[in-house]
């Protein structure tokens, strides 16, 4: 199959006050393209009752390189890079129907068992039927996030129903909202032009959530952990490189 390519149009709540795509819209329209490339395959959020399989994203790096308005027509392609053991590796392009480059993504995905939510092998052939392409949008890799060394407590949170997608948990476009609310004063998400995600662990339905925040030298780091625990759950990047 290789890469996979679908049309996409900015919608009303993909942009902020001053009517610009957020990178909460560019994530949600790249988890469009990407729920459209399984379906394609045979592995969609449609054939989960026959197959069993969901996929659960581990890490994303996305960098917004322009920021069109509402009802800008996009064009959005996405594929697979392969498997490296149990991590599935995709990456996307967005561009405006005219060619500009709004945004460039990396990530990686785990399987899960639909039933069990635990992670499964990749079945043979899976592959095959999504195609691979040896191309990567960014020269380096993903890496495995850290804390910043100096957080402070900034916001709690319990988890609620409006959160959960259909692996029952907190869905990862959520965490930018979580992000939002516990960024340093003064800070907001479209001051960045990129962020990077780590989901170590998932949070569910009354579940108790604390947010950390730090700054950094290009940004900050937000850390949202159990609340009583303080087990990692996940830790967002967000840094300004002055692309757009």
């Amino acid at each position: 199959m290789g890469v996979f390519e679908k049309e996409f149009t900015v919608q009303f709540g993909d942009v902020d006050m001053q009517n610009r795509l957020t990178l909460k819209g560019a994530y949600r329209l790249m988890q469009e393209a990407a729920n459209c490339h399984s379906d394609q395959a045979g592995y969609g959020i449609n054939n989960i009752e026959k197959t069993d399989y969901s996929w659960v994203l581990y890490e994303q790096r996305c960098r917004i390189y322009a920021r069109p308005c509402w009802n800008t027509g996009l064009r959005i392609k996405t594929w697979s890079r392969g498997a490296e053991g149990l991590i599935c590796l995709r990456d996307f392009e967005v561009r405006t129907q005219k060619g500009d480059l709004v945004a460039l993504a990396s990530t990686s995905w785990l399987l899960v068992s639909a039933s069990t939510q635990k992670m499964v092998r990749i079945p043979a052939g899976m592959m095959e039927e999504y195609g691979t392409v040896d191309r990567s949008v960014f020269e380096d890799p993903l890496v495995h996030l850290r804390p910043a060394p100096e957080e402070e407590k900034t916001w709690e949170y319990t988890v609620l129903k409006r959160d959960l997608d259909i692996n029952r948990h907190v869905n990862n476009l959520c965490y930018l909202d979580f992000a939002l609310e516990a960024l340093p004063s003064g800070m907001a998400l479209e001051d960045f032009d990129e962020v990077e995600v780590m989901y170590k662990k998932a949070a569910h339905l009354g579940d108790r959530i604390a947010c950390f925040a730090g700054r950094t030298e290009r940004g900050a780091t937000v850390s949202v952990k159990e609340a009583e625990s303080g087990r990692l759950l996940t830790v967002l990047r967000l840094q300004k490189n002055g692309e757009n």
